[in-house]
């Protein structure tokens, strides 16, 4: 009785898993932002590119964040979940299976809201952040289209 019980839930949770993907298909790709900070005062440029991965159906959320450029170095594994005309993505993890950064600093919970994509009527990706803050240029306040795909 216990094995049934047991395989009853493994295929709810699969099932689960499958809605989760057909609810991010309309998402899936890589998408990209790139912070230009000028240049600092040696003449080197501080560009910070943000890209985000949207793989549903795959292990460990289905989507990764990651962060490189100027003194910047990130992945960070992330769930994503929503319909045709929103995504969020929330943190789940560093890419080394931890929940703090190399630092051994927590910055975010497990769950928490990173930021969210909408599309617009014009195809435009618009994004709002919450509890992820990347370099943004400056002024910027508010949500705005940062992400564009780069991959489908």
């Amino acid at each position: 009785m216990r094995q049934l019980g047991a395989a009853i839930i493994a295929i709810a949770a699969l099932g689960g898993a499958d809605a989760q993907a057909q609810t991010t298909a309309d998402w899936k790709g890589a998408y990209s932002y790139t912070f230009d900070g000028g240049k600092t005062a040696g003449g080197s440029p501080i560009l910070i590119t943000y890209d985000l991965v949207v793989v549903p159906g795959a292990a460990r959320g289905g989507c990764l964040v990651s962060a490189s450029g100027f003194q910047t170095d990130e992945r960070i594994v992330c769930h994503a979940s929503g319909d045709a005309k929103a995504l969020s993505v929330m943190f789940h993890g560093y890419d080394d299976g931890r929940t703090v950064n190399k630092y051994g600093v927590a910055i975010y919970k497990p769950g928490q809201t990173l930021f969210t994509l909408e599309r617009g009527e014009d195809g435009k990706v618009l994004t709002r952040w919450d509890g992820f803050r990347p370099d943004l240029p400056a002024g910027a306040a508010g949500p705005g289209e940062y992400f564009k795909a780069t991959k489908r």
